[in-house]
């Protein structure tokens, strides 16, 4: 006898039972005789507690079955809905080989023992019990404790994967059709080869086969002054995004022209991009035959018309100087009265649009008369010279120096903040005529009296503006000459009082 503290009771026989319950063993249906050793209990799985079996195989998201003598002896319940069958009842007692699609299912007559002996999951397109076809991964192993003919397979449904895998062979099948029906060269760069042209390239190149092409660098089949194009970062050209002139040489070494687009197709690493190229050798040769014409006959019109270009060309200098006489003074080259009042009024525009200022300074100058009157009209005539270049100098860019008359000179400021600003620029005119002029033997020393009107202060056009700057200077000649005031009736006398 054994020990009982060591060792373990041996479970007492089952009582046999008659009834229908027992009749229907719990799944799978296991015959006794395939048992391979006398050790083993009469029927392992239900040893091992069927509803524990049967849950565990439910816990799965995988179809599985076990099948013994090629037939199936149990299914999971994912199983079940795999294959649309309302019930174990569906399936028991089937031969799995009925399951299999017949373009399978016809080649093999063991199907389950062929897969056995493989080590990777097989794709096999499997018949529900509607007749609904679906893709399974396959896998079946051996059972070796229930005997040689047992096997479980277990597969994962694969159906949407091979679905889309098709679909996207379908879209890659009609993208290549309508590739080779294209009229211009396309092919694919893979890692700096050719991986793949289509017909219209190969016609292009005059490629008898696609291996004349395919493998080949493009730098191969482009012209030498072009062969740099593709050496740098091919994303640089793509950034462009222009079409790219370019010149093939075919296998027969012919030049051809064209027009070249790339597309990346690796999401924008560079390595492998699409080439659509266009020949445009006829059309260039046609352009470059419709330039020669047209150079042949400009140098025909021009050896024939060159005295008239040439009376034209000295017409326009006229023109030009023309337009510049009636715009400028003859004396100081300063803009005249005309071009200041145009400029007047964009100045005053701007500044109305801008919510700014613009101002009016009106100069006459202080001791010129007894200048010209001593000295002669030419030495007179270098001081107003003079004075124009100093005027110039005092002012921005934006601004504008005029000569009104005699003495007279008129600034329009524009783009001014405040009066502030038209103070600083009197100041700098005030001190740089106070420099003597030098008249090659003679020095003569000018002052200014300068009035000052603003926009909107003093009135809202040119006319108004420089009527209140000319009263503000004949002040200024009054009250002691050689300074500045603003003109009357205005915040500015404020301003000017406090300096």
């Amino acid at each position: 006898m054994t020990d009982a503290s060591n060792s373990r009771p041996v479970p007492a026989p089952r009582p046999a039972c008659h009834d229908a319950e027992a009749d229907t063993p719990p799944p799978p249906h296991l015959p006794a005789p395939h048992l391979p050793a006398p050790h083993l209990p009469a029927n392992v799985l239900q040893e091992m507690s069927p509803f524990a079996m049967t849950g565990m195989l439910d816990a799965l998201s995988d179809f599985v079955c076990v099948c013994i003598d090629g037939k199936i002896r149990h299914v999971n319940t994912p199983g079940l809905a795999m294959l649309g069958a309302d019930g174990p009842d569906a399936l028991l007692g089937r031969t799995f080989q009925s399951l299999i699609c017949d373009d399978f299912a016809a080649t093999i007559e063991d199907i389950i023992a062929v897969m056995a002996d493989e080590t990777d999951a097989i794709p096999m397109r499997i018949k529900g019990v509607t007749g609904k076809l679906m893709s399974l991964r396959l896998k079946v192993v051996g059972l070796p404790d229930l005997g040689q003919t047992a096997h479980v397979v277990m597969g994962e449904n694969v159906t949407r994967q091979v679905e889309l895998t098709d679909a996207i062979h379908q879209s890659e099948a009609r993208f290549r059709k309508l590739v080779d029906s294209a009229l211009d060269l396309i092919c694919v760069m893979n890692d700096g080869r050719i991986s793949y042209i289509n017909d219209a390239g190969m016609k292009m190149l005059k490629a008898a086969y696609a291996d004349e092409v395919v493998g080949q660098r493009l730098e191969t089949f482009l012209h030498a002054d072009y062969k740099d194009i593709f050496a740098s970062d091919i994303r640089e050209l793509v950034a462009e995004d222009m079409l790219i002139p370019v010149r093939f040489v075919d296998i027969s070494q012919n030049l051809i022209d064209a027009e070249i687009g790339i597309t990346i197709l690796d999401g924008g690493q560079g390595r492998n991009f699409m080439i659509e190229a266009r020949d445009i050798t006829a059309h260039n040769r046609a352009v470059t035959a419709l330039r020669q014409s047209i150079e042949n006959l400009e140098r025909r019109v021009q050896e024939r018309t060159r005295a008239l270009q040439d009376e034209v060309t000295e017409r326009r200098r006229a023109e030009e100087m023309l337009r510049h006489v009636a715009t400028h003074d003859g004396l100081t080259d300063l803009p005249n009265r005309s071009l200041m009042m145009d400029r007047l009024d964009k100045a005053i525009a701007r500044a109305k649009r801008n919510h700014s200022k613009c101002a009016v300074m009106f100069l006459d100058l202080d001791g010129f008369k007894p200048i010209n009157d001593t000295l002669g009209h030419d030495k007179g005539d270098l001081v107003l010279r003079e004075t124009a270049t100093r005027l110039s100098h005092c002012i921005r860019e934006v601004d504008t120096a005029a000569r009104f008359g005699g003495d007279e000179f008129i600034l329009v400021l524009s783009d001014l903040a405040n009066a502030e600003d038209s103070v600083t620029v009197a100041n700098k005119i005030l001190s740089a005529l106070s420099v003597p002029v030098d008249l090659s033997g003679h020095t003569a020393q000018v002052g200014a009296s300068i009035g000052i009107a603003l926009y909107p202060d003093h009135g809202h056009n040119a006319e108004a503006i420089l009527k209140h700057a000319d009263i503000a200077m004949y002040d200024v000649k009054v009250n002691g000459k050689n300074s500045y005031a603003f003109a009357p009736g205005s915040e500015e006398m404020a301003l000017e009082a406090s300096t």
